[in-house]
C-alpha cells in the first residue's frame, strides 16, 4: 500500500466561488458549507446541533500534525489583518489549534501558531497576521482564549503559499467544531457563555476527582492540619542547617560558591557544605487567573475589590497587562483570616523542609525568601532595553543608553550583596532571540534602520574587509556599494544571499551576543561581587549562539522540559563553557485530577509524576556536571489561565493547598537519598514513567 506524505492528505479551499463578506471588515470568508467536503474526507461531519456553537458547523476530528485543512495563497492575505473563526473543543482537555504558514518551494512550515482551546467552550479566535514578521513568540489573550504560542520565521505576506489548519492529536479522542472562516481588516466581537467554568474556591467545575475539596468548611479544617504538619518538620540526620551534606566539606567562604573535587562540580554552602540544589520553583502563596475583559461570566462572581479578600486581586504587570485574582490567596484568607500570611509562611517553609527541597527557586514571593530562612536565587528585574528593539527582544546593545539601563538594573542587587542565604542570581529567562536558530545579525537588516549596533556592523565589516567595500558587497551578492549603506538599507534575508553573508552575519551575531551578556554583567559584578551569576535560563540549547560570553556566568542554566536531563546536551555545555549545568525548570503533570493540561511533560497519573521526578533528579544528581534541579512550580495554575493562560497541572499543591500525596512522597524519597547518589553509594532511581502526549504548549 502507497503511503501518502501527510502534507499530501491536506485538502485545498480556495476563496474563489464562496460567499461574499458578510460586513465592510471582512475580505473573504469560507462558508461551513464549503468545508463539508474536505472535511468528510478526513473523517469529519456536518454537526446539527444550534448549541455547540450557535452557527452552523463541522466536526474535525483531531489528526497528526500536517493533517489538516488547507487554505488557498489566492485569500487576500496582502490586505488582511486578521484569520477569524469560531471553534470548539471536545472532550476533558485542553486543544490546540494549529495555523501553520508555508513559503513557497518550502516543505516545512515557516511560521506554526498554536493556539489553546479550554474544552466544551465555544471560542471565537482572531489571529492577528502582524505574526507573520517573526517578531511575536506569545500572543496577547482574547475572551475564552488561552495560550498562544508562534514558532518560526518570518514570511512575508507575497511569499504564502499555502495555510494549514488542523486541531492536533494529543491524548484521548478530541474532535474540532469550527464555524466559518473570514479574513478581516478589523479583530471581531469575542462572545463568551454566562456560565462559571470555575467554583468558588477556583476548582473546575467540568470534573470531579479524588481529593476535591468540597466548601470551606473542608477547607479550612484540613488546611490547619496541614500547618502543624509542618511546623514540625526538621532536616534529617546528616544535612547541614541549610539543607547540604555534613558528609562532603569544603573551604567555607561565608557565601555560596562553586567547587570541583576533582570528579564533579558542587555548590557549597556558606559553611563549607557540599550542597545540591534542590529547588522549587514560584514559592509563593498562590498563582494568579487573568481576568480577560469581555469573560467575566467565565470565572463567576468574584469577590469585591475592597474588604476581606482584597489581598487576592492585583493590578496587571508587564507580562499581560491584565487584572488578576488569585483563587489561591482567597482561599488562604479563608482558611485563616488576617493572619493568612504568617500561617501560608510557617506551612509553606515547614513543607519545604519536610519535603527536603533545599532552595526557594526562581519566581518565589520576595517577602518569603527573606524570612524563611532556607537558600534561594532570584530573578533580575527587566532586562536592560533601549528605544530600539533590534530583533525580539534583543536590544540595541551597541547603543551608550544599553550601558545606562545596565547599570539601573544591577542596581537591584544592593539589598541582596551581603545575604549569605542568596545563592545567586539569573539575568533573565528564556530570552525571546533565542528561540530558534537565529541569525541575528540578518535579523536586524530587516528592519529598523539606524540603529548603533549597524553602525558597529559596518565598521566592523571594515575592519574585516580590509576597507574593500566593492569586494564586500560582491562576495554578499549585493548592489550596496559603501559599508555604510548597512546602516541605512533594508536587506530582506541578508543571510541567504551567499554562504559568504550568512558566515559574516553569525560571525558578528556571536559579537551582538557578547555586547549582550557582558555589558550588564559587568555592571552587576561591580555591585554585587560575593554572589553568582547564574546565568540566563535559557529555554534549551537552540543554537550556538548561546554559548557566547558564557564565561560572565558562574553556572549555565538551562529550562530542560523533557522526561530526564538532556545528558549530551549537558555534557556539550561542560565541554564548550567549562562551567557546571544547573537546570531551572522542569516539570511533569497529569490529566487525572484538577486540570485539563499536563504542561509540557505529560504522565498518566499522580503516581508516574512521582515516578517520573525520581527519575529525573536522581539521574541529574548522577551526572558530575549538574549542581541542581528547580522544578516550576509550587502551586497548580488556575483553571482559566495565568496572564499568557497556560493552566497546567503541574504543581506540588492545588489551588486549596492539598498535596499532590503520590508526587510528594517520591520526592521526599529522592531528597532524601540524594546525596548517595552523587557519592554512588546508591544507584539512582531507574523507573520510567508512563508518559502521555502533552496537553498545553
Amino acid at each position: 500500500m502507497r503511503v501518502l506524505r501527510p502534507s499530501c492528505l491536506a485538502i485545498l479551499l480556495l476563496a474563489a466561488g464562496g460567499a461574499g463578506p458578510t460586513d465592510a471588515s471582512e475580505l473573504a470568508r469560507i462558508e461551513v458549507r464549503q468545508l463539508l467536503d474536505p472535511v468528510r474526507r478526513m473523517g469529519g461531519d456536518a454537526v446539527d446541533d444550534p448549541t455547540l456553537l450557535g452557527e452552523p458547523a463541522v466536526r474535525v476530528p483531531a489528526s497528526a500534525e500536517g493533517t489538516g485543512l488547507r487554505l488557498s495563497a489566492s485569500l487576500p492575505w496582502d490586505k488582511a489583518r486578521f484569520l477569524v473563526l469560531t471553534a470548539r473543543v471536545d472532550g476533558e482537555h485542553v486543544g490546540e489549534l494549529l495555523v501553520r504558514f508555508f513559503a513557497r518551494d518550502e516543505e516545512e512550515p515557516r511560521l506554526r501558531v498554536a493556539l489553546g482551546l479550554f474544552p466544551g467552550l465555544p471560542t471565537r479566535l482572531a489571529l492577528p497576521l502582524s505574526v507573520l514578521d517573526g517578531q511575536t513568540i506569545f500572543l496577547p489573550r482574547t475572551p475564552g482564549s488561552l495560550k498562544g504560542v508562534v514558532t518560526g520565521r518570518r514570511i512575508a505576506r507575497d511569499e504564502i503559499d499555502r495555510v494549514e489548519l488542523q486541531l492536533k492529536k494529543t491524548t484521548g479522542a478530541q474532535s474540532l467544531y469550527l464555524g466559518a472562516l473570514s479574513l478581516s481588516t478589523q479583530p471581531p466581537r469575542f462572545p463568551v457563555p454566562s456560565r462559571p467554568l470555575v467554583d468558588d474556591l477556583g476548582q473546575w467545575n467540568g470534573k470531579a476527582w479524588p481529593g476535591k475539596t468540597l466548601d470551606d468548611a473542608y477547607l479550612g479544617t484540613d488546611i490547619t492540619v496541614w500547618l502543624e504538619q509542618a511546623r514540625q518538620a526538621s532536616w534529617p540526620e546528616g544535612f547541614c542547617r541549610q539543607g547540604g551534606s555534613l558528609d562532603r566539606r569544603f573551604r567555607p567562604s561565608g557565601f555560596f560558591h562553586l567547587q570541583h573535587d576533582g570528579t564533579r562540580w558542587w555548590l557549597v554552602d556558606p559553611d563549607g557544605h557540599g550542597f545540591f540544589s534542590l529547588g522549587l520553583d514560584a514559592v509563593r502563596p498562590g498563582e494568579t487567573t487573568a481576568i480577560v475583559p469581555g469573560a467575566e461570566a467565565l470565572y463567576g462572581p468574584l469577590p469585591p475589590r475592597s474588604g476581606p479578600l482584597a489581598e487576592a486581586w492585583s493590578k496587571g504587570d508587564d507580562r499581560g497587562g491584565l487584572e488578576s485574582f488569585s483563587f489561591g490567596i482567597a482561599n488562604l484568607v479563608r482558611s485563616f483570616g488576617p493572619r493568612w500570611r504568617r500561617e501560608w509562611t510557617d506551612m509553606t517553609r515547614g513543607r519545604l523542609v519536610a519535603w527536603r527541597f533545599n532552595t526557594v527557586a526562581n519566581w518565589s514571593d520576595p517577602d518569603f525568601q527573606r524570612s524563611a530562612g532556607l537558600p534561594y536565587v532570584i530573578p533580575m528585574p527587566r532586562y536592560p532595553q533601549t528605544p530600539v528593539a533590534i530583533y525580539r527582544d534583543f536590544p540595541d546593545v551597541f547603543a551608550p543608553e544599553f550601558r545606562e539601563r545596565a547599570r539601573e538594573y544591577a542596581r537591584h542587587l544592593e539589598a541582596f550583596r551581603d545575604d549569605e542565604n542568596l545563592i545567586g542570581y539569573f539575568m533573565g529567562n528564556e530570552p525571546k532571540w533565542a528561540f530558534g536558530e537565529n541569525n541575528l545579525a540578518s535579523e536586524m537588516l530587516e528592519a529598523q534602520p539606524g540603529s548603533a549596533t549597524r553602525r558597529e556592523l559596518a565598521r566592523w565589516l571594515a575592519e574585516r574587509y580590509h576597507g574593500d567595500a566593492e569586494g564586500w558587497a560582491r562576495a554578499w551578492g549585493l548592489s550596496l556599494r559603501r559599508f555604510e549603506d548597512v546602516v541605512t538599507t533594508t536587506v530582506p534575508r541578508a543571510a541567504a544571499r551567499s554562504e559568504t553573508a550568512r558566515v559574516d552575519l553569525w560571525d558578528f551575531s556571536k559579537e551582538m551576543v557578547r555586547a549582550f551578556v557582558r555589558i550588564p554583567a559587568e555592571e552587576c559584578r561591580r555591585v554585587d561581587p560575593n554572589h553568582m551569576n547564574l546565568g540566563l535560563r535559557y529555554a534549551g540549547v537552540s543554537s550556538e549562539l548561546v554559548y557566547e560570553a558564557a564565561e560572565w556566568f558562574s553556572v549555565f542554566t538551562i529550562n530542560a522540559y523533557e522526561m530526564v536531563p538532556p545528558e549530551e546536551t549537558i555534557a556539550r555545555i561542560a565541554e564548550r563553557t567549562r562551567k557546571p549545568v544547573l537546570i531551572g525548570e522542569f516539570h511533569f503533570g497529569a490529566l487525572d485530577r484538577g486540570l485539563p493540561a499536563t504542561g509540557l511533560r505529560g504522565v498518566a497519573s499522580q503516581a508516574e509524576r512521582g515516578v517520573a521526578y525520581r527519575r529525573y533528579v536522581e539521574a541529574a544528581a548522577a551526572n558530575p556536571n549538574v549542581v541542581g534541579t528547580h522544578y516550576f512550580v509550587l502551586n497548580d495554575q488556575e483553571v482559566l489561565g495565568r496572564f499568557d493562560g497556560e493552566d497546567f497541572q503541574i504543581g506540588f499543591v492545588d489551588v486549596c493547598q492539598r498535596p499532590y500525596r503520590e508526587l510528594v512522597e517520591a520526592a521526599t524519597q529522592t531528597h532524601e537519598g540524594i546525596y548517595d547518589v552523587i557519592a554512588g553509594t546508591r544507584k539512582p532511581f531507574s523507573a520510567e514513567a508512563k508518559e502521555i502526549p502533552r496537553v498545553g504548549f
